[in-house]
């Protein structure tokens, strides 16, 4: 069976260490008919990642497709963390039978955590080396993807214990500087042609509330209904012809956004 394999990370793209991931998974897999996808995330962005495991777990994945994310900042704790420990790897399996092997970081499951039908802890060390994705993650990979559950998968964990993603912030910034916010359409609640204002990174500037990104003149704000998120889509900020990023300093993921008449 063909097999599609995305590979999410804090490395930058094309980057050495995403070089050695790929090399290793590949060796490891090397008899499977697989696809591997990367994408890179930005350093311990795990609301980023989230955002990304949530795009490409959800979405239209053939059979037997797994998501592989490792984005770990280390921050269980301040105090120093010894021998290079840090989150802890993860196995989950979504009701479209996506299987997911994640560190289960900060909000790197945030999204779909009410997609899971199973989640478990993962037997692996998660300590003893400074790139664990290269040098511990990829057998269990190899395992998820050769069927061979049953030698890794331990303790149940419960998906509520999994942290949400709060109700109104910056979730990613796409290549054309359009703000990808974790608003759904459902709750925003300001009816379409009217004027709001929209505040971020100690920014303001003025939108139109559109039900399309392109539905406003060159050169003018949006607060729009997105292209990610599904059947409930994620608003939008953007300034078309332009970039919404450059005009609000380049808010990095997870600040707030306040939205007002």
């Amino acid at each position: 069976m063909k097999r599609l394999l995305h590979v999410i990370a804090d490395y930058k793209p094309m980057s050495q260490e995403f070089g050695e991931i790929l090399q290793r998974l590949w060796t490891q897999n090397w008899d499977l008919d697989l696809a591997i996808v990367p994408t890179s995330v930005p350093p311990m962005d795990t609301v980023g990642t989230g955002f990304i495991v949530y795009q490409l777990a959800v979405g239209h994945n053939p059979p037997g497709t797994v998501v592989y994310a490792n984005t770990a900042p280390r921050k269980e704790r301040k105090s120093p963390m010894e021998d290079n420990a840090g989150e802890k790897l993860t196995y989950a399996r979504l009701e479209n039978d996506v299987e997911l092997v994640v560190v289960n970081s900060g909000l790197s499951l945030s999204l779909v955590k009410d997609h899971i039908v199973e989640l478990r802890a993962v037997e692996v060390s998660h300590r003893g080396s400074q790139f664990r994705s290269r040098d511990f993650f990829p057998p269990v990979v190899a395992d998820i993807l050769h069927g061979r559950h049953a030698e890794r998968l331990r303790d149940a964990i419960d998906p509520a214990t999994i942290p949400k993603m709060a109700s109104s912030v910056v979730m990613w910034t796409d290549g054309f500087g359009n703000i990808k916010t974790s608003v759904r359409r459902s709750r925003s609640t300001w009816e379409e042609g009217r004027k709001v204002h929209v505040a971020i990174n100690d920014k303001r500037a003025t939108a139109l509330v559109t039900g399309g990104v392109f539905a406003v003149d060159e050169g003018e704000m949006a607060w729009a209904v997105g292209s990610s998120g599904f059947d409930d889509p994620f608003m939008e900020i953007l300034l078309r012809g332009g970039s919404a990023a450059d005009l609000f300093d380049h808010p990095h993921a997870g600040m707030k956004i306040e939205i007002s008449s």
